[in-house]
């Protein structure tokens, strides 16, 4: 038997909530599976569809990585899709447990089970256990579930993901104030447009098209799992067409979520089940294991505010501050047309230029949106070193708590007095200088006189 990696968390999946007998596989069964509350080697939950990932076994091009997000461990099956390695849905109208559902035609070509994770949600009740709520989609055609097709409209208030190839694609299909809202060119007689091989829904987007988004419009089912707080399946793909199949061994706030795949890069990002029905599965003969591209504690997060290197002007209306050094980290607001900023960080993409302007906060500049301006340290001349005075030549001679006209005055420098400068700085068309802790005062020969012993 093939050495087999599995990770599973949970304990529930959707809707009606009652109880019923499922038997509980356990670590002598599953090699390295986990329930979501107790890290203990269980799987709970069966389900009825899984987004699984096939190679034939050529192509180096399937990885595992185990990272921690807010003090909870993630895993990502990242897939790159070629001749080689595809993803498609599986389905069984008799549920089953992760590790279980693989398709047997696939296989018989000629590929190899390479692992998955579980996808789409499905009915909790006891009549119905297993019956997809929303999309399930096969070789080009919807699936069935006791002769009823699995088709989006099941799936009212949820997002439903379409996998073709190289392409996911992301869509919204439901029902609003009696209207049909998502694919508008939806018609009873003639069905969706959308033609890709393989469909499945989850419940709502973080990313689509490029864009930090929910394109369910805040719809949702019987359960609103934007506030569901417990372990969580992704399905994301990033520009260069890369799968990333996402679990989230335990609770974390949407929004770091959401920061967390901007951080990957992703441009499509669908929930899918989550809850005790989280599971993922993979061999481990067929899939690299590598360090994990994030790793964020809480204790992590707070980046260096003590130390600006420069200022940036804005020059543009709407230009978007994110949480993250790319175009689709989260928006968090917009920065200010005419307004300065402390620079903390920079970092080039080749596209643009980005500027930390505060804790996870940057902005993309070009020549035409921004002016930066670099703090030069011209001397650090300290109280032991050479000695150097500065002799204040004006009234009113301003005396700030950094070296920057935009810092906060604590005071004025007398006329006459001479004071001992233990740093120069060059910044903002003046020579600044430190006469204390935190104390600066700004000068040019009209308003100072320096002198060197």
């Amino acid at each position: 038997m093939k050495s087999m990696k599995r990770i599973a968390l949970g304990i529930t999946s959707l809707c009606l909530m009652i109880s019923f007998s499922v038997k509980v596989v356990r670590a002598e069964e599953v090699e390295n599976a986990w329930d979501e509350q107790t890290r203990v080697h269980l799987l709970r939950r069966k389900v009825a569809t899984a987004v699984n990932v096939y190679t034939d076994g050529i192509a180096d091009d399937i990885t595992h990585e185990e990272g921690v997000i807010d003090d909870v461990i993630y895993d990502i099956l990242r897939v790159t899709p070629s001749e080689h390695t595809f993803l498609q849905v599986d389905y069984s109208e008799t549920p089953k447990y992760v590790n279980e559902m693989r398709d047997p035609d696939t296989i018989a070509r000629g590929y190899q089970y390479a692992g998955g994770i579980n996808a789409g949600y499905f009915s909790n009740t006891e009549d119905n256990y297993g019956r997809p709520v929303g999309a399930v989609r096969r070789n080009h055609a919807w699936t069935s579930w006791y002769g009823e097709e699995n088709t989006p409209a099941y799936g009212n208030g949820f997002a439903t993901a379409y996998i073709d190839d190289e392409d996911l694609t992301l869509r919204y299909h439901g029902w609003a104030n009696g209207m049909w809202n998502g694919d508008t060119f939806w018609q009873w007689w003639t069905g969706y447009t959308m033609e890709e091989a393989y469909a499945v829904s989850g419940s709502f987007t973080y990313y689509a098209d490029g864009v930090q988004q929910d394109i369910t419009h805040g719809d949702h089912g019987e359960i609103d799992y934007r506030t569901f707080g417990r372990a969580v399946t992704i399905l994301a793909q990033k520009m260069d067409h890369q799968y990333l199949l996402i679990t989230l061994y335990g609770t974390v706030e949407e929004e770091r979520i959401v920061e967390f795949l901007g951080e990957l890069g992703v441009c499509e990002a669908i929930r899918l089940d989550g809850g005790g029905s989280t599971q993922m599965v993979y061999e481990t003969d067929l899939v690299r294991e590598t360090e994990p591209e994030l790793s964020w504690t809480k204790e992590s997060i707070e980046e260096d505010m003590d130390n600006p290197i420069g200022y940036v002007s804005v020059h543009v209306d709407k230009l978007r501050v994110r949480s993250g050094h790319q175009t689709t980290s989260l928006a968090k607001g917009e920065a200010v047309n005419g307004e300065r900023y402390q620079v903390y960080d920079i970092y080039e993409d080749g596209t643009y230029t980005w500027y930390r302007i505060g804790n996870r906060r940057w902005i993309a500049g070009t020549d035409d949106w921004v002016t930066y301006e670099e703090i030069v340290l011209l001397d650090k001349t300290q109280e032991k070193e050479k000695s150097l005075t500065v002799t204040v030549l004006v009234e009113n001679l301003n005396i700030r708590d950094g070296a920057g006209i935009d810092r906060s005055m604590i005071g004025v420098a007398v006329n006459g007095k001479s004071y001992q400068v233990y740093e120069t700085i060059q910044n903002q068309g003046y020579t600044w200088y430190r006469i204390g802790e935190q104390e600066w005062i700004a000068g040019n020969p009209d308003w100072v006189k320096v002198t060197e012993e």
